[in-house]
């Protein structure tokens, strides 16, 4: 059962790419991108968890890749949540609230050929300021594109 039970768990890990960015405490942020399909058009989700970042109701996602090409999403907010607990510090509790903003960007199968050689940058427009990101090495590109074909071929075996 324990096995089966970590099997499910690692399945469920390989469909989504992420990394935690905090340049600021107060910043700090977890990104988690992942690819679906609805009807014939692919959307990005990404989620973002943190103690003030959200998403606007219509968002845009900008991807540079490493040859220099800029990918412009338009995508749409799909929830935002948060979760508050406490914290004893000393004789304290200290309020801690955490954040969930996801939001869906419709990207084409020309646009995943872009990605795939891996991503250099990304900019998410956000409230109460962008978050933006620049990687040395690839960490979301190539595992996004992977999720692409993924999905393109799980449509194609029903």
């Amino acid at each position: 059962m324990l096995l089966c039970v970590f099997a499910i768990s690692l399945n469920t890990i390989a469909q989504t790419v992420g990394y935690s960015y905090h340049p600021l405490a107060a910043e700090g942020c977890n990104m988690k991108y992942s690819v679906t399909k609805q009807d014939s058009v692919y959307y990005i989700i990404v989620s973002v968890s943190s103690d003030r970042l959200k998403f606007l109701k219509e968002s845009t996602f900008l991807i540079k890749n490493f040859e220099g090409d800029v990918i412009k999403l338009q995508g749409d907010l799909i929830d935002n949540g948060s979760e508050s607990a406490g914290v004893m510090v000393g004789n304290m509790m200290l309020p801690v609230t955490e954040i969930n903003s996801t939001a869906q960007f419709r990207i084409s199968p020309e646009e995943f050929e872009l990605i795939k050689n891996g991503i250099a940058k990304v900019r998410l427009s956000t409230i109460p300021i962008e978050h933006e990101r620049i990687f040395k090495k690839d960490k979301i590109g190539k595992k996004l594109y992977r999720f692409y074909l993924k999905a393109k071929s799980k449509a194609d075996d029903f």
